[in-house]
C-alpha cells in the first residue's frame, strides 16, 4: 500500500519589521511511496546527519593550503537537499499551492541567519539548528513528533502509527 507524504522545508528568519523570528517556506516536495515515519522520517534524519558531516574545503593559495568551512549559518538546506536527493527516495518538488493528499506531513525548519555575517559552523551546531515536526495528515493534523535528527531516528525506528 502506498503512503504518500509531503515535506515542507522552512527557514527560521528574523522579520526586520517586528524583530521576531518567523518561519518562511522555501521548498516543498512530495513522496509518492514510503512516506511512513519508519521510512521517510529516517531518510530525513539520516540526510541531516550526512549533511552535517560535510567536509571543509582545502584551498591552495600559491602553495599554501588553507582549510575553509563549508557548513555555515545560512546554508543548512542545500546540504540537506544534496543528501536527501542521494537517498533511495523518489521525491517530486511541488509548489505551495499544489499540495496533494498526504498520510504524513514533515516540516523541517532550519535556523537561517539573515542578519550579521556568514560564519562557519560545525556538525553539532548544524544539527542543533534544525527541527523536525511530523504530522498525521496535513500540517494542521495531529503532531506525532517534534525534535532533532537523533531523536527522530530513535522515534521513527519504533513508530507504528495505528498498528
Amino acid at each position: 500500500m502506498s503512503t504518500p507524504s509531503v515535506t515542507i522545508l522552512k527557514n527560521l528568519v528574523l522579520n526586520w519589521e517586528s524583530n521576531q523570528m518567523e518561519e518562511e517556506t522555501i521548498a516543498t516536495f512530495y513522496r509518492h511511496l514510503d512516506g511512513y515515519p519508519s521510512c521517510h522520517a529516517i531518510d530525513i534524519a539520516n540526510s541531516l546527519v550526512v549533511a552535517s558531516r560535510t567536509k571543509p574545503e582545502h584551498i591552495d593559495f600559491s602553495g599554501g593550503s588553507v582549510e575553509r568551512g563549508i557548513l555555515n549559518n545560512r546554508n543548512w538546506c542545500q546540504h540537506f537537499l544534496k543528501a536527501m536527493c542521494m537517498a533511495d527516495a523518489d521525491i517530486e518538488f511541488i509548489g505551495e499551492d499544489n499540495v496533494p493528499f498526504a498520510s504524513y506531513t514533515y516540516v523541517v525548519t532550519g535556523a537561517y541567519d539573515n542578519f550579521g555575517g556568514k560564519v562557519s559552523i560545525g556538525a553539532e551546531e548544524y544539527l542543533s539548528r534544525i527541527n523536525i515536526k511530523v504530522y498525521e495528515g496535513d500540517e494542521n493534523g495531529n503532531l506525532v513528533f517534534e525534535g532533532g535528527a537523533a531523536e527522530c531516528l530513535a522515534w521513527a525506528d519504533g513508530y507504528c502509527g495505528d498498528c
